[in-house]
């Protein structure tokens, strides 16, 4: 009757239209069940919405079944949507709090165009990335995950309110740039091509390209992967 991102939530279903004897066939087929299966969804949505009200609640709630929620992101694309509001993640600007997506794109930017995210085995890690570098010394707030099941989700829930989700260490990173940058940058493109064509020659087929970086700070290099691989 529930899916299974919700198993931790116990109820009771009374109704007169459930028959008395009831196949696992008749589970995955009755129109009965879809519509009560659809509204104890519905009804969980809405007991979320009433608990994120209160933060202490919810941070206990949260620490408890994180992961159901993220496994909801992948699983449910009816709700999607209703459950992101309800993730909560560290970031370059939260300090010991966690914050929500929502409150990430109150505090954007006004020439900001994404929600910037990376993925790592801790706080401690991501924040020390090279990745970060760049977008958090313009002063762009960086989403950290760091939940094995994130990778995940996110490959899921793509974007936030209209913004899309981009994560720092893939291909494909374009921070905002004014004029003067971008001509620095086709400069160093230009500059350093012949090194770029000598390192691929060395590295051969272990990397696809060779490229002059503008997402890096105080850090050399960087790999990046793919856009739609794993980061």
């Amino acid at each position: 009757l529930i899916p299974e991102y919700l198993n931790f939530m116990k109820g009771i279903v009374d109704s007169e239209d459930l028959p008395l004897n009831i196949s696992r066939e008749m589970l995955q087929q009755s129109k009965i069940l879809k519509v009560i299966r659809k509204n104890l969804v519905k009804k969980c949505m809405e007991l979320f919405d009433d608990l994120v009200e209160d933060k202490d609640n919810y941070k206990k709630f949260y620490e408890q079944f994180a992961k159901n929620l993220k496994l909801g992101i992948h699983e449910d694309s009816t709700n999607r949507k209703k459950i992101a509001n309800f993730l909560r993640y560290h970031t370059s600007q939260s300090g010991d709090e966690m914050s929500s997506l929502k409150e990430y794109v109150s505090r954007m930017k006004e020439n900001q165009k994404d929600i910037y995210y990376i993925t790592g085995e801790s706080k401690e890690v991501v924040q020390s990335s090279a990745f970060v570098e760049r977008v958090i010394s313009r002063g762009f707030e960086v989403v950290y995950m760091t939940d094995p099941i994130d990778e995940y989700s996110v490959q899921q829930l793509k974007e936030f309110e209209g913004k899309n989700l981009v994560c720092v260490t893939k291909e494909g990173l374009e921070l905002p740039e004014d004029e003067d940058e971008k001509k620095k940058r086709e400069e160093q493109t230009a500059e350093f091509e012949g090194l770029c064509k000598v390192m691929k020659e060395i590295l051969d087929k272990k990397v696809e390209k060779v490229t002059v970086s503008n997402r890096l700070v105080n850090s050399p290099c960087c790999i990046v992967t793919s856009q739609y691989g794993w980061s």
